[in-house]
């Protein structure tokens, strides 16, 4: 009798539909991006205030994910666009989104979306080991959460390919030894680029919507369903 780690035959099933899903997202010129990060790094209100900037950028859609209440969603309803909520209670509390529950809720979208955010669970765990069919990774960690989520938490900035250190307005209030964080942040992934953002004060926000237009560029040039650059 041959044993199967449940956990890791759940894992590759999620993976080999994920790459599906990311198909579909392609083929319809979605460039979809998974926020991720523990609760209140900052993940809403990241979409908010970047999410009124990014109307020259193209159209966008956000999936929201939550164990509980559309808390999140009411407080993105003021940016007017698609909002597909995804409540986890509903499902035995899953600590993370799954490929399966994105495309569900992509296909809720009635018209075609340039871009797609999905917000996932708050958490530092689950959500970096479940790949969604996203075509790119951000993961967040706050000042006010402390220096050592880097290294305490270290797969979900392995697995990210963009980190935002978020709240930096607040760094003079903290203990944050922030070149510490930087150098743990590239010894353990020297591929992904950093963010020093507020949303207090939009610091770094305009050079985060650039970089996801170049990305989005990128990823669909061979693709007719890309838009001409909007990025000089």
């Amino acid at each position: 009798m041959k044993s199967i780690k449940l956990g890791a035959a759940i894992l590759d099933e999620n993976d080999s539909y994920a790459k599906k899903v990311n198909d579909i997202f392609t083929e319809k010129g979605s460039y979809v991006i998974n926020i991720m990060g523990g609760p209140g790094c900052g993940k809403t209100t990241l979409l908010s205030v970047a999410g009124k900037r990014m109307k020259k950028a193209g159209t966008f859609a956000i999936i929201e994910g939550d164990v509980a209440t559309d808390r999140d969603a009411q407080k993105l309803k003021n940016l007017k666009v698609p909002i597909a909520l995804l409540n986890t209670d509903q499902i035995g509390n899953a600590c993370h989104l799954s490929a399966k529950m994105i495309l569900k809720a992509f296909k809720t979208f009635k018209k075609k979306m340039d871009f797609v955010f999905v917000e996932n669970i708050g958490n530092l765990v689950c959500p970096s080991e479940f790949k969604l069919g996203e075509h790119l990774r951000v993961a967040i960690t706050s000042i006010p959460e402390g220096d050592d989520k880097v290294v305490k938490y270290p797969q979900m900035f392995i697995n990210a390919d963009a980190v935002i250190i978020s709240k930096i307005d607040m760094l003079k209030h903290f203990k944050y030894n922030i070149k510490r964080v930087l150098k743990e942040l590239r010894t353990l992934n020297s591929d992904s680029i950093v963010f020093l953002i507020s949303s207090t004060n939009g610091e770094g926000i305009n050079e985060f919507i650039e970089y996801l237009e170049k990305k989005r560029i990128k990823t669909f040039k061979n693709y007719r369903t890309c838009p001409p650059s909007r990025v000089s």
